[in-house]
């Protein structure tokens, strides 16, 4: 089991917690059948900077700054050795550190963001002598809570989601391990509750990602490095002519890079630390953020 409990945090502070989505980006580790782990976890998230379109801007408008307490719970559970279904929800506490913000008035909101449902599915596996490799299928969505979307300290943009992801890693029997998965997420409609513009909902874009991550999980430790980038298929940026305060409808893109770190403590308990940061984007937030959780493995 000890050996094991480290594989149920390689996905957790990869979910995107960022201002779109809380999604989750999945892996090839998969638990046994009826192996079941749960973790919870704190973030701080800082941003400093902003992207207007592709512009980056020195302060995050009206706000100056904006920080994030996030508080996630997340579970998985081996439905078969191959078939695993993974839960998340974070809550999220987001302040700004200037005026209000201008569309929505507020300079502090806080609320569950978006509840995520994923199941992987390892429909094939290849021996080598040093190795292997797993193939990966991945299905699930989100369900968005009552927050308020629009404007620049939203939680998010306040559509829920079906999302499709394949991906392939290779296990090496010292330990270390690489992975690849290309996405698609089909986002549904956000409330429209300042009336602005047009129209009682928002069309939010749907978007394609995708993520590299390179690592060791050993009996001592686990520790990875991670790539990961989304783009939208939008066409409205928040510094266009056209734009009217309707967040939701804008192309948010990014492209991230972390850390993750874990070891046992027990046979059943764990702790891990991540870090990451936004290197690139568009209409959205640039800053980094550092997280810490706790593991526990329930097993069968």
């Amino acid at each position: 089991m000890k050996t094991k409990l480290f594989l149920t945090l390689i996905t957790v502070f990869s979910i995107a917690i960022q201002n779109t989505q809380a999604q989750i980006n999945p892996d090839g580790f998969f638990n046994k059948k009826g192996e079941a782990n749960i973790a919870v976890s704190y973030t701080f998230a800082t941003y400093e900077k902003f992207y207007l379109g592709l512009d980056e801007v020195d302060a995050v408008p009206a706000h100056n700054q904006i920080d994030q307490n996030i508080y996630n719970v997340y579970a998985n559970y081996g439905i078969t050795d191959n078939l695993t279904v993974i839960a998340n929800l974070p809550y999220i506490d987001a302040e700004g550190q200037g005026v209000a913000d201008p569309v929505n008035g507020t300079t502090e909101q806080s609320n569950l963001q978006d509840v995520s449902l994923l199941v992987k599915w390892a429909p094939f596996v290849t021996q080598h002598k040093n190795g292997t490799t797993t193939f990966v299928v991945a299905v699930g969505g989100s369900y968005a809570f009552d927050y308020e979307p629009t404007g620049i300290l939203s939680l998010g943009n306040g559509a829920s989601s079906i999302d499709t992801k394949l991906g392939l890693q290779y296990n090496n029997n010292s330990g270390f391990f690489g992975n690849a998965f290309v996405g698609h997420s089909i986002r549904g409609e956000a409330d429209n509750n300042l009336g602005l513009g047009d129209g009682a909902k928002f069309d939010v874009p749907n978007s394609v990602n995708a993520q590299i991550k390179l690592g060791y999980a050993g009996k001592a430790f686990y520790a990875d490095a991670w790539f990961d980038a989304q783009k939208s298929n939008g066409s409205l940026d928040i510094n266009s002519p056209n734009f009217a305060g309707n967040f939701p409808e804008t192309k948010v893109s990014f492209s991230r890079v972390g850390l993750n770190l874990y070891a046992p403590i027990t046979k059943t308990i764990g702790v891990s630390l991540g870090s990451g940061t936004i290197v690139s984007g568009r209409n959205i937030g640039k800053g980094t953020y550092y997280s810490g959780g706790l593991v526990i493995g329930l097993g069968k």
